[in-house]
């Protein structure tokens, strides 16, 4: 069995699951709730005056960026996993006409195909959530300005890679427990470990996982460069080391089932 038919077998098993849903309501909560905002906030007119789509944008990915997309990773990369474990597949799984390295990475891409497809549509929600807005109300400016799509990749891009540690860890964790409360506890305490750690500007923040996606919104915001920063090849190197921890890790273990 080939590589792709395992990745697709592996996104046909989160169809209508836990996890697809997920994704699409960590996509669409925050620009629901700013559109709402729009039309709530007798100050919103005032503030977006200047920049409308530099603020407007900036106040979804801050919000995002600091807890919700960390977490959506935490939840997602876990309920894919345990629908294995839920359904007491695994067995057939390593049964099946597929090397091992095809069931661990097809995973491992499936979960980050949910995690694109959060970032693609949370995009195309902020975008149509502005637009419309526009359209009940002439006096926003989004219409009349120009969206900074350059910026815009460069959040997108920036903060995947940011993601990619997190993604690695989560995933070994997944693997290494068989439980749902395992993974996600030890997920959420280390983020709100970092979210603590940033208000008291920690000096080793840089190297701390779970705050990579806050430092490249920052650094973007502070610096508007496309250079990586050092937290972002700190994230690539974590990728690299947990996924071979995980991969070793599962391939020793005797109880695969």
């Amino acid at each position: 069995m080939s590589f792709i038919i395992s990745t697709q077998a592996e996104l046909l098993k989160t169809k209508r699951t836990a996890s697809f849903w997920l994704t699409i309501l960590c996509a669409a909560f925050i620009p629901m709730i700013l559109f709402i905002a729009l039309f709530t906030d007798g100050d919103a007119e005032k503030n977006l005056a200047k920049e409308p789509w530099a603020m407007f944008m900036n106040m979804g990915w801050q919000i995002l960026t600091v807890f919700l997309l960390p977490a959506f990773i935490i939840l997602v990369s876990t309920l894919i996993t345990q629908l294995e474990i839920k359904n007491n597949t695994w067995k057939q799984v390593f049964a099946s006409p597929q090397s091992f390295a095809n069931i661990y990475f097809s995973k491992f891409l499936a979960i980050h195909i949910m995690i694109i497809f959060c970032y693609v549509l949370f995009n195309v929600l902020m975008i149509s959530s502005a637009v419309v807005a526009n359209l009940f109300n002439d006096k926003y400016n989004f219409l009349s300005k120009n969206l900074e799509w350059g910026r815009l990749v460069q959040l997108n891009a920036r903060t995947y890679v940011s993601i990619l540690g997190i993604s690695a860890i989560q995933y070994w964790l997944s693997l290494r427990f068989k439980n749902f409360i395992g993974p996600v506890g030890i997920g959420l305490a280390l983020l709100v470990g970092s979210i603590v750690a940033m208000n008291f500007q920690w000096e080793h923040i840089h190297k701390y996982p779970y705050a990579f996606p806050s430092l490249s919104f920052d650094a973007i915001q502070k610096s508007g460069k496309g250079m990586a920063e050092n937290h972002e090849l700190y994230s690539i190197g974590y990728f690299g080391l947990f996924i071979l921890i995980g991969f070793i890790d599962m391939k020793l273990k005797k109880d695969k089932g």
